[in-house]
């Protein structure tokens, strides 16, 4: 949908000229000739002063971003900061201006998985409060910024989709694209992708670690950041909080039982939290739910990947301390 940095709609490139200039054609409107800033450039130019707002839909760096990222410090900085958001996140609460967003359950649209499939969503309930579709939001706003993109309904975005990516699925009985485009999936298979997951995935040589520390693992046990997951009443009955996962091995090495209380120290921050034996955790391993992750995520240094730009954090060195 054109929501990187790095891609028009349709996964074409900005540096396509072709594509630019047919997504200019079609939105009558000028699209910048050059990539966007990645999300570690911007919250970069936060710090540096030279980035002087923000608009935050949707997400939490604050809360999700690792230490070394200094994102709170960033955000701190701008003149203006505003958050669209469904809850008050760490990030909204150090908003100027919080706007209220509908959940999927008060709203129609799609979801538009990475293979293409398309999903329509349908609304249960009419959205709670002052709360309105992230579209109106957009819409309403362009208005008042001089640059109207008015629609009555989503179903006129959707007709606005299909005409910028011809491929895009129709929804029907069976909500999955109506075919496969050859022609962009050939380029896309020829354009250095490799079928075999050893050429794609090279396993690196783990680091040594000095003694009495463990490898700290990020893992999934819910969902995604914890945003979402860790409101619900029924998916807290499953995980209700964040408890490090670590061999009874090592609990025996550490003077540990279950349910004990550990303070975990890294070259980047520490953290205190519960213990959980699990048989099927590696030695010298331990795991952490990401979603229960805001004081984890502290913990980990941040590589930034050279190609998206992303920034990489799953694994770390912790030293670990029972608590009283």
């Amino acid at each position: 949908m054109g929501a990187v940095a790095e891609f028009l709609p349709g996964v074409c490139f900005v540096s396509s000229r072709t594509d630019h200039d047919r997504i200019m054609r079609q939105w009558n409107a000028d699209v910048p000739p050059s990539t966007g800033a990645s999300l570690v450039e911007m919250l970069d130019r936060a710090r540096a002063g030279s980035m002087k707002a923000m608009f935050i839909v949707g997400e939490n760096p604050v809360g999700s971003l690792p230490a070394a990222l200094h994102a709170e410090d960033a955000l701190r900085k701008l003149d203006l900061l505003v958050c669209q958001e469904l809850f008050l996140t760490e990030t909204a609460a150090l908003a100027h201006v919080v706007l209220p967003a509908a959940s999927f359950l008060e709203k129609s649209g799609t979801f538009t998985n990475t293979e293409g499939h398309v999903q329509a969503v349908r609304p249960s309930i009419e959205p709670l409060g002052e709360s309105r579709p992230d579209w109106e939001v957009f819409s309403a706003l362009s208005i008042l910024l001089g640059s109207p993109m008015e629609y009555a309904e989503s179903k006129e975005i959707l007709k606005e989709i299909r005409s910028l990516i011809p491929g895009y699925g129709s929804l029907g009985p069976t909500p999955l694209p109506s075919k496969v485009d050859r022609v962009i999936m050939e380029h896309y298979l020829a354009d250095g992708y490799q079928r075999g997951l050893a050429v794609r995935y090279r396993l690196v040589a783990p680091k040594s670690r000095p003694d009495g520390t463990l490898r700290l693992d990020l893992v999934q046990s819910l969902f995604h950041s914890g945003k979402f997951s860790t409101r619900s009443k029924g998916l807290l009955q499953i995980e209700d909080r964040g408890r490090l996962r670590i061999n009874p091995v090592d609990a025996a090495r550490f003077a540990l039982v279950d349910g004990d209380r550990v303070r975990l120290s890294s070259t980047s921050g520490e953290m205190t939290t519960e213990v959980k034996l699990v048989e099927r955790v590696p030695q010298g391993t331990a795991w952490f739910p990401d979603h229960f992750g805001q004081a984890a995520v502290r913990l980990f240094d941040c590589a930034i990947d050279p190609i998206t730009h992303a920034p990489a954090l799953r694994t770390t060195t912790v030293s670990m301390m029972r608590v009283a």
